[in-house]
């Protein structure tokens, strides 16, 4: 409808019974050059410049004759000055038209504006449609915050909005407390569109810092809740790193649009973040990055915040940065969670390092009366199944809680302790005792430390006597850990009573399947960049399959694997690459790509060599 006009004035008519709170009039009037074919409802809002609500009122016609001129007076609790407002025009309560108007400072003098379609304004239509009746609205203006304009957050999120397939995560940099409410006041419920949406509040912090609340984002996560993400000052060592640069690929994904995640922090802790974690900085761009000033001088206290957030506001975002210790613990934990198999044993070392935590903490609040800290351990299995591997998780874990200052592992056995003269012994295991203080003391094959129970000279027991004496100490700073054969290590600490009891936490290392192997093989043929053809992939797990089934008790499970593929596999894959033609556009594809052949030269030639290397040795002379 073209020269449609609207006209305006401020008044003061007597004859209208108006709440004592609203006594300001604005008169408005609609001038239709033809009435509307159809209009069963015609409304107008008036908002100020910045958009605030100013007042409203409606039509609805007597009759179905529409007449040309229409008139609306508009009460508003604030005094009409000689600003600048903007009139929405509803028809059949949509928003149809828009003009902006300046009253007149006199009363009884009409300003007359051209309406115009409400589609050729963007900004103020976005608003009208998707922000202006909702309540949360309102906190843009409350002298309590310090959030950026209203015409710059309209503008935000309409280009964010109307933005496809882009990031649906937003950045605030700014106080912490404020950046706080800003993200949940103001962008939580604009992105569900509910006044008082579900979101939580986490911290990168406590994600480095504590591994169940990655469990707890993910549940949040499932439930599409608004994730308000607190960014502190964080210590950016490799680990810290890859974790975030895995949450920003994961939030970063090709179709992940919710939930949303909005990260607040003060501008140096989230520059850092960008600059560290490019896969994050990624998720961001100008339109879904808030800054607010902190230079101002209005601020929120705790306390304050506290009262007004309508949720939990705690301090669990206020913890301190993160070590490299830190991470160095989830790393280990992580490690060893990733480690192939072992389902039984992953599960009884992190609850003996929970117990163990437990203790530490109970004695710090003077709960404990015992105050021994010894966690020796036995590692019982056969070979190969990640005993030295494990070994040293123990020692990353357990340095993280506490309980050992340094956290490295020593691993040693009775080649590298036993002399071969007297007092050679008493030496190296002096010296190998100062370099296990603060770590683990890793022994593997310790049965052997007890070859001969007859023989009163066997060096071995001086070994034995000499960790007797650490494994009395009530704190050594040290983790002690036996491994080996199950009967074998049976046997060595029947020998000694003295052992038996200073080992209170022992593991047994299960075989690896069948299937774990394969997939131990796969793991090392992926790290080198090596690939299988489908023929070569089903032939090698039918082989890992067959040797499995026939193995004995030198059977090297993990270790043969790795041998299996590093000195077979590979070696005959060498062997046919470097002598055959090079064709130069498929060199990436022949030094890379395993054949079938490959795994069948391995079954005829390096598989009979390791069976007979681990043949057990034959006994010279006559048995009785």
């Amino acid at each position: 409808m073209k020269n449609l006009m609207l006209r305006a004035m401020r008044t003061l008519d007597e004859s209208i019974c108006a709440p004592e709170y609203a006594s300001n009039q604005l008169a408005i009037e609609m001038l239709f050059p033809e009435p509307p074919a159809s209009m069963n409802e015609l409304s107008v809002q008036v908002y100020s410049k910045d958009y605030r609500l100013m007042g409203a009122d409606v039509y609805t016609p007597s009759s179905q004759k529409i007449p040309r001129k229409i008139r609306f007076t508009v009460l508003s609790d604030t005094y009409w000055d000689d600003a600048e407002y903007r009139v929405f025009v509803f028809l059949n309560g949509l928003p149809k038209w828009i003009a902006s108007l300046t009253p007149s400072p006199f009363y009884e003098v009409w300003e007359k504006v051209r309406l115009e379609e409400l589609w050729l304004h963007p900004d103020p239509k976005f608003f009208i449609e998707r922000i202006g009746t909702a309540d949360w609205w309102q906190k843009v203006y409350s002298e309590k915050y310090d959030f950026p304009a209203p015409e710059e957050l309209i503008s935000k999120f309409r280009i964010y909005a109307e933005a496809k397939d882009a990031s649906p995560h937003l950045l605030i940099t700014g106080n912490r407390l404020m950046a706080k409410a800003f993200a949940c006041f103001i962008l939580s419920p604009f992105l569900t569109g509910e006044d008082t949406p579900e979101r939580r509040i986490f911290s990168l912090g406590n994600l480095i810092l504590d591994k169940s609340q990655w469990n707890e984002l993910a549940k949040a996560m499932e439930q599409k809740y608004v994730i308000v993400m607190y960014v502190p000052e964080l210590e950016y060592n490799a680990c810290t790193v890859n974790l975030l640069s895995m949450l920003g690929d994961q939030l970063g994904k090709e179709g992940f649009n919710r939930p949303a995640f909005i990260f607040h922090g003060t501008e140096n802790n989230v520059r850092q973040l960008l600059e560290e974690c490019p896969s994050i900085a990624e998720l961001f761009t100008e339109y879904s990055t808030f800054c607010l000033d902190s230079s101002n001088t209005k601020t929120l206290s705790h306390s304050e915040l506290e009262e007004l957030l309508p949720l939990p506001f705690d301090d669990a975002d206020v913890k301190p940065a993160p070590t490299e210790t830190t991470a160095m613990e989830y790393s280990a934990e992580e490690e060893l969670r990733q480690m192939v198999g072992l389902k039984q044993l992953k599960k009884e070392i992190l609850e003996a390092r929970m117990m163990s935590l437990f203790l530490k903490e109970r004695r710090e609040l003077h709960l404990e009366r015992q105050t021994e800290s010894r966690y020796h351990m036995l590692f019982l299995g056969n070979p190969g199944t990640g005993k030295t591997t494990v070994a040293k998780l123990v020692g990353k874990m357990y340095h993280q809680i506490g309980l050992l200052s340094k956290g490295h592992t020593v691993e040693t056995c009775r080649t590298n302790l036993v002399g071969e003269y007297l007092g050679q012994t008493e030496k190296r295991m002096r010296e190998v005792i100062d370099e296990a203080r603060g770590g683990v003391l890793f022994i593997d094959e310790a049965y052997t430390l007890m070859e001969n129970d007859n023989d009163s000279k066997d060096y071995g027991r001086e070994v034995i006597n000499a960790l007797l004496t650490i494994l009395s100490e009530p704190n050594p700073d040290m983790i002690v850990i036996l491994a080996g054969y199950e009967d074998k290590m049976k046997k060595l600490l029947k020998s000694n009573p003295g052992l038996r009891d200073r080992f209170p936490l022992r593991f047994h290392f299960e075989d690896y399947t069948s299937d774990e192997l394969s997939e131990i093989a796969h793991r090392i043929l992926k790290s080198r960049n090596f690939v299988l053809t489908p023929e070569a992939d089903e032939r090698l797990n039918r082989l890992i399959e067959t040797e499995t089934r026939q193995r004995d008790e030198y059977f090297g499970n993990g270790r043969w694997v790795h041998n299996l593929i590093e000195q077979g596999l590979i070696k005959s894959m060498a062997q046919r690459v470097m002598t055959a033609p090079r064709p130069q556009a498929m060199l990436y594809q022949l030094f890379s790509t395993i054949e079938v052949c490959d795994v069948e030269a391995v079954e005829t030639s390096f598989l009979h060599t390791m069976n007979l290397s681990l043949t057990p040795p034959c006994r010279i002379g006559f048995r009785a």
